[in-house]
């Protein structure tokens, strides 16, 4: 078993690791001779699931993997771990990461060259890590589910985070509607009070290069959700994605895809059910 590789996006890499942190401390991840994947389940969260993937060659140069399991190596490490060792690296020269074992214990180590004044400066960073078999990786399985009965884009994360701060002060819980006319709501209400924000003119893209089954444009959908996983999510636009669309599976799922080029986020946010 052998990775070793040049990273050569660490800007990129520490927005991901950032985003992920919000969702679970620990992560899943895996690595193939083209792409590289994160991965937190339900096991190792609240409840919210997200599948991410990157592919190599926009992280890594001279990226080599080697393994019996088809050139595919998977790990999980502490994510908290992984982003101090990559902050200390962002003005370096050169960032080397390998996985390495040392008294027998496995290692992503992290080897950072940094130009001071006339010299380099060479820091190690070693993140334990527990190797995962064949068997184990194929225990993580991305949900299956039905076809959303309403997809819409959604408006910049930035402003709605806005939003859900304040919404977050009111209740626990809020509604999220949307139909295919491409208007979108939040609201949230206890007893006392009711508050609602309404988006239109939202697009209805292709999910993952496909259109979903055509919808009328009166179809509606909504659900309930944990408002405080769903601000968790929206730490997302750190990774300053192109499109994010979000999908309502009524009674099932919040599923939201945060596309950029060559990296992608799937959130799955379970629902609450009245």
């Amino acid at each position: 078993m052998r990775f070793v590789s040049k990273l050569i996006n660490v800007n990129l890499l520490i927005k991901l690791i950032q985003t992920l942190d919000k969702i679970g401390k620990t992560c899943v991840v895996h690595l193939t001779p083209k792409k590289v994947e994160f991965i937190l389940t339900s096991d190792i969260t609240d409840g919210v699931q997200v599948w991410s993937g990157v592919n190599a060659a926009t992280l890594f140069d001279d990226y080599r993997i080697e393994s019996k399991n088809n050139n595919e190596i998977a790990f999980e490490l502490s994510l908290d771990n992984v982003l101090r060792g990559l902050k200390s690296g962002q003005l370096a020269t050169d960032i080397t990461m390998k996985l390495t074992k040392k008294q027998n214990i496995p290692y992503l180590s992290i080897l950072i060259e940094i130009q001071q004044s006339h010299q380099m400066m060479t820091v190690l960073q070693d993140i334990p890590v527990k190797l995962l078999s064949a068997s184990q990786l194929a225990q993580f399985q991305e949900p299956h589910l039905p076809d959303p009965e309403v997809w819409i884009m959604m408006p910049p994360l930035k402003l709605l985070r806005n939003v859900i701060d304040r919404m977050k002060n009111i209740h626990d819980y809020f509604i999220i509607t949307a139909n295919m006319a491409g208007e979108l709501t939040l609201k949230v209400e206890t007893d006392m009070v009711s508050v609602a924000t309404f988006y239109t003119n939202l697009d209805h893209p292709q999910i993952e290069g496909r259109s979903p089954p055509r919808r009328d444009q009166d179809k509606t959908a909504e659900v309930k959700v944990d408002i405080k996983k769903f601000n968790r999510f929206l730490y997302s636009y750190q990774v300053s994605p192109t499109n994010v669309i979000l999908c309502i599976i009524e009674n099932t799922a919040l599923v939201l895809h945060v596309l950029l080029e060559d990296l992608y986020l799937t959130y799955y946010i379970p629902v609450v059910l009245s």
